[in-house]
């Protein structure tokens, strides 16, 4: 839908379902969330038999199949620019799916007792599920996954949460090496590099409270975890490093779940005390800590969490499955964990007062996300439905043409008097097509963004020095190559020469590719996958 066509005056609070996708085996779903133009274009949808079904909202169709896990797939999550995607499951796995890879026919459906839908050729027999090219990297732990985060701005940098009660910051960057030997041209060769893995420890004390619970801040400096104990965790998101511990929550009760608003000022903290806490979030400075913060003359800063409310139900006690602000951290909604209800709660953010609840089917909910650029929810069901909370807008079609008005009822127009008279004075003609321009003018609510991070580039001169090519060799076929491809790169991380072989090295980092505001994911043009879902 236009953007342009909304009444900015309609409410924007979800009202009832709008449509429901049935038989999507349903264990998890997120919206693109990001920077790209078309966020909340897609749905990730994670089912229980182990696929990732990504659906387009505005077409009502599956884009993308992928096939990689063998068990029940428990979390989602979207990189800043929407070309990765990171999923975690059961099967102790974690795969980074590439979306802008071309797909192709890979391993045939596994055949499960389910009544969805199995998409078949024409022969009857079931097609095979694009998987191969899409899956970019897969990261194997020693327990089940509950959660996993792209780091903004950084698709290289994800932040992983154990089953186990245990959190790791993993880099897969990679990386290459450029070589030059005496008498020889340049040599560019792949790195072959494993993840590397950041353990966020809580301290070294025997009793240390283990996390529950972790995210990125919207700005990417710090990560905040939640622990057994009620505390909340601040690291260093570069080394992973343990800055504070606050004990803001007022409750020994352990933290099951935390979000931030788009701009990163709010947090909202669930935990076991069936209570929800929202906190405002600022920066402190610590002051120059140890030996290298002196030596890169860095200032330590940490995080300034106050607690604003506290928001729980008195009388029922519910207890909440997921959470999170509205686009524009007016609203915070909460997904009820009712046994027999299918309920999501929305509060007003300035006062800590229910707005709205929304009441849904019978089944008991187990996610809920809200679209980031208008109101549309988007709730799990037990049974693996998902059920889409709209409220129809009326467009306004006079936006097409913004000298005209909508009228309430018809009325009869009466022409002026100099309506259709023949305009013959060049200064009127300027003045009337002045005006109409500014009338053209559409008023587009700018995109804030959350990540604004600056990408290094790699100077090759520099690089060229490191290697002591002499510079009337500079414009020969390979410097030439390489000057094509350095923006591919990242600033030189080490350093090497050899003296026997009379040889000089420095290995290089591959650049985030994850740039494209207006990314969208590409048409596969071999077997529709529909049928994974049924919208109803």
């Amino acid at each position: 839908m236009n953007a342009q066509l909304l009444n900015p005056f309609t409410i924007d609070i979800p009202d009832s379902v709008a449509s429901t996708i049935e038989a999507a085996e349903c264990t998890t779903c997120v919206f693109n969330h990001g920077l790209n133009a078309l966020h909340g274009q897609y749905l990730a949808v994670g089912r229980s038999d182990g696929y990732i079904t990504v659906w387009d909202v505005e077409t009502k169709s599956v884009v993308r199949v992928l096939s990689g896990h063998v068990r029940a797939v428990t979390a989602l999550a979207w990189s800043s620019y929407n070309r990765y995607l990171a999923s975690c499951s059961a099967d102790w796995n974690v795969i980074v799916w590439d979306l802008a890879a071309k797909s192709h026919p890979g391993p045939a459906l596994r055949s499960a007792p389910s009544t969805s839908a199995v998409p078949r050729d024409s022969n009857g027999e079931s097609a095979g599920v694009p998987a191969t090219s899409e899956r970019k990297v897969t990261l194997r732990f020693d327990c089940p996954i509950a959660s996993v985060q792209f780091a903004p701005g950084n698709s290289k940098k994800l932040l992983v949460v154990l089953a186990s009660n245990q959190a790791w910051l993993v880099d897969i960057t990679e990386k290459v090496r450029v070589r030059r030997r005496a008498g020889a041209g340049i040599e560019v060769d792949d790195v072959a590099t494993s993840p590397v893995r950041i353990g966020l420890h809580t301290g070294v004390e025997a009793e240390s409270p283990a996390i529950t619970a972790a995210r990125f801040t919207p700005d990417g400096r710090f990560i905040v975890a939640g622990t057994s104990k009620g505390s909340l965790l601040v690291f260093d998101s570069q080394t992973g490093m343990l800055l504070d511990e606050k004990n803001v929550l007022a409750t020994t009760s352990g933290v099951k779940k935390l979000a931030f608003d788009a701009p990163g000022r709010l947090m909202v903290v669930n935990c076991n005390d069936r209570a929800l806490r929202v906190l405002a979030v600022s920066t402190t400075d610590l002051g120059a800590g140890g030996e290298d913060d002196r030596r890169t003359k860095r200032r330590r800063t940490s995080l300034e969490l106050t607690l604003q409310h506290k928001i729980q139900d008195m009388i029922q006690r519910t207890a909440w499955n997921d959470l999170g602000f509205s686009p524009d951290s007016d609203y915070i909604y909460a997904g009820a964990a009712h046994k027999a209800a299918h309920n999501v709660y929305v509060w007003d953010r300035t006062s800590g007062t229910l707005v709205k609840m929304l009441e849904g089917p019978k089944d008991w909910l187990v996610g809920v996300d809200w679209c980031p650029h208008r109101p549309m929810l988007a709730s799990v069901s037990n049974t693996g439905t998902i059920y889409l909370w709209f409220t129809p807008a009326e467009e306004i079609w006079s936006a097409y043409a913004p000298g005209f008005e909508e009228l309430e009822e018809n009325i009869e127009y009466e022409e002026r008097e100099d309506e259709f008279d023949f305009i013959d004075d060049q200064d009127s003609k300027d003045r009337q097509k002045q005006q109409e321009q500014e009338a053209a003018h559409v008023r587009i609510q700018p995109h804030t963004l959350t990540a604004t991070t600056t990408r290094e580039t790699l100077d090759p001169d520099h690089l060229f020095d490191r290697l002591n090519i002499p510079h009337q060799q500079r414009g020969q076929r390979d410097c030439l190559a390489f000057r094509a491809m350095a923006r591919f790169l990242q600033p030189i991380e080490a350093t090497s020469q050899d003296t026997w072989q009379d040889t000089d090295e420095v290995v290089l980092a591959r650049a985030d590719d994850d740039t494209a505001e207006l990314f969208v994911i590409p048409p596969r043009l071999e077997t529709d996958y529909s049928d994974f879902h049924h919208d109803v």
